[in-house]
């Protein structure tokens, strides 16, 4: 059981440098320039090896015709990459690949001629290049390859936790950011208000807003006619008379000894009655 896992391992970070290294290759071909590839620190592209194992598992020294091969590899190497595409989007909220640009895609996960490449290179892989990295393999003493694997084990290990970590600390960082943003949006549209609403005062206490509301008032005929055969007339001189007509209640007139109905001093319901309304009467004889 040690030696099948230590060689599965062994083959898993072969095939995730070479894909790692063809996909730098590629991308400094078409770009001219380094690009680091894959999400590890390392020179590794997990997804390569772990497509290429679970290939080699289900595959190697049990399929034997070309098509199928072809087939098979192009199909469940496209389902590993749709499905790592979908849980590192939904885990870290990042892509590493975006394929929405190309013809034939499914959500940008995956596209045809990627799987057709995938397949021809599974093919390859089954029939030319496996049968090298096995014999490789045997010639490695099982006490070197177990305490290699343990020690690049370790590595891989630690690249992960510090690929995570460094994940989580950038999404952190991102969501402060946003959060910041949107509060510093909210409080500029709040002070917009509240410079538009001092804006408002300050135009309705001007003198220009005070004399285009007279202009406005004139343009009334009864007023301007009444004002022009009445120039030297104030409501200030005739105030008694409007007061007459407008009739103001004056408060300090009111009745003091009893409470109006319905007013908060006296609700329905609240009056005392006495128990004998001629208690307190007086009588006349």
């Amino acid at each position: 059981m040690i030696d099948f896992v230590c060689r599965y391992f062994f083959w898993f970070l072969i095939y995730s440098f070479l894909g790692w290294l063809s996909e730098t290759l590629l991308y400094m071909l078409r770009d001219g320039k380094v690009v680091k590839r894959g999400f590890l620190f390392g020179p590794l592209c997990p997804i390569y090896g772990f497509g290429a194992g679970l290939c080699i598992m289900l595959l190697y020294g049990r399929v034997h015709n070309v098509f199928y091969v072809f087939l098979l590899g192009m199909l469940l190497t496209s389902t590993l990459e749709y499905l790592t595409h979908f849980f590192m989007e939904k885990i870290f909220h990042a892509m590493w690949w975006d394929y929405s640009n190309r013809r034939f895609n499914i959500r940008g996960r995956i596209y045809l001629k990627g799987c057709l490449l995938f397949g021809a290179g599974i093919l390859l892989l089954i029939r030319g290049v496996h049968p090298l990295v096995v014999r490789l393999t045997d010639a490695i003493p099982p006490r070197a390859l177990y305490i290699g694997c343990f020690v690049l084990y370790t590595i891989l290990l630690l690249d992960v936790a510090t690929m995570v970590s460094d994940l989580r600390g950038t999404a952190r960082a991102l969501k402060q950011f946003q959060s910041r943003m949107l509060a510093t949006t909210q409080k500029g549209v709040t002070q917009t208000g509240e410079q538009l609403e001092q804006a408002k005062k300050r135009i309705q206490n001007s003198e220009l807003y005070r004399r285009m509301t007279e202009s406005w008032a004139q343009e009334d005929p009864l007023i301007e006619r009444f004002r022009k055969r009445y120039p030297n007339f104030t409501f200030k001189r005739y105030k008694y008379i409007l007061d007459l007509i407008k009739d103001p209640p004056q408060e300090d007139k009111g009745r003091s000894d009893i409470k109006l109905y319905g007013t908060a001093d006296s609700l329905p319901g609240s009056e005392e009655t006495p128990d004998d309304p001629d208690e307190n009467s007086e009588t006349t004889e």
